[in-house]
């Protein structure tokens, strides 16, 4: 579905960039489960993928960020149907207007954008508690499900709405603000500070960071913002990971 990407317009591009620069779902996160916020105790297997303590410079590595590969279709559909909060996510029941799962659809945006599909599923859940859910959420909830073209100070596009869309829209955003950080052009960009919306100097130690933070320019330490992403990213790995379905 690579060619879905080819749907957003330069115009339209630059506008979710755009969003990108006053933050595109945060805060406050739509995020309503509360262990979330819960530290994870993640030793073993591929354990070494993330740092085990939140780093407010490097979030994500480049290495993760763009693991493309790192779980499969069917892997994400058995983590759907039975998902690190102990119950089975309306996700798994899901069918596109095009026939394909949202597990698949994750993975046409990883694979169009070369983006982790994990990486994907925790930007669903950070922006709008979407794994989490048992029954459908609302439209509105659903149509800015990962939060992109939504900024903070205005309403979300409409030619952004629905989950193909979305995750679509995501996977191009952290692709292209990954490129721009690389040129030293983008919103933010490796190894120059920059202060976050709750004004915290970051220095970005890599383009994934940078691109992370283009897309949520907040830390929130225990809160939300990029250590909400990183907290709730390691809780995933770690589900994929006990299920031997991780490849990093």
């Amino acid at each position: 579905m690579a060619a879905r990407s080819a749907g957003h317009s330069a115009a339209s591009l630059l506008v979710l960039l755009a969003s990108c620069a006053s933050g595109i779902g945060d805060p406050p996160a739509t995020d309503d489960e509360a262990t979330d916020l819960d530290p994870v105790s993640w030793s073993g297997g591929k354990a070494d993928a993330m740092s085990s303590t939140f780093q407010q410079n490097e979030v994500m590595s480049v290495h993760v960020l763009t693991a493309s590969s790192a779980v499969t279709a069917d892997a994400i559909q058995a983590f759907l149907a039975s998902s690190p909060y102990g119950t089975r996510s309306w996700l798994a029941d899901y069918t596109a207007s095009n026939g394909e799962s949202f597990a698949q659809l994750v993975m046409d945006s990883a694979n169009a954008h070369g983006i982790d599909p994990v990486a994907l599923l925790a930007r669903a859940q950070v922006e709008s508690s979407l794994v989490s859910a048992t029954s459908q959420p609302s439209a509105t909830r659903v149509n800015a499900a990962l939060g992109c073209g939504c900024p903070d100070n205005g309403g979300c596009l409409a030619s952004d709405d629905g989950l193909a869309t979305q995750l679509d829209c995501a996977g191009l955003v952290l692709a292209t603000q990954m490129a721009n950080s690389a040129a030293g052009d983008g919103t933010w960009n490796r190894g120059r500070a920059r202060a976050t919306q709750d004004q915290v100097l970051v220095t970005p130690a890599d383009d994934s960071t940078a691109a992370l933070y283009a897309y949520t320019p907040w830390v929130l330490v225990g809160q939300g913002g990029n250590w909400l992403v990183w907290n709730v990213t390691r809780r995933f790995f770690q589900a994929f990971d006990n299920a031997g379905a991780l490849n990093l």
